[in-house]
């Protein structure tokens, strides 16, 4: 079980800085993106005339609060381990 714990943490976490800086470049542009599309979202839920396209709309709003949560998450956590990551070597 730690064999698949080692391999799938070796591929989400960055190697270096500037594998880190790459990820949270990737991961602010998404993030812009994303609230881009709430905004729209957000418009046509206000403006919609049906209710059932204000309840898809809000539906697909709440969709995209959770992934821009998940993503803001995904940044600090990533953001935290290099930081104690590189304490932890500082230390050796």
């Amino acid at each position: 079980m730690s064999g698949v714990k080692e391999f799938v943490l070796k591929w989400i976490l960055p190697a270096d800085e500037e594998t880190l800086h790459s990820w949270l470049y990737v991961i602010e542009l998404f993030n812009i993106l994303i609230s881009l599309f709430m905004l729209l979202l957000l418009v046509l839920m206000i403006y919609a005339n049906d209710l059932l396209w204000a309840i898809k709309f809000g539906v697909l709003l709440l969709m995209f609060v959770i992934g821009l949560s998940t993503l803001n998450l995904m940044q600090y956590l990533l953001q935290i381990e290099f930081n104690t990551r590189g304490n932890k070597s500082k230390k050796r």
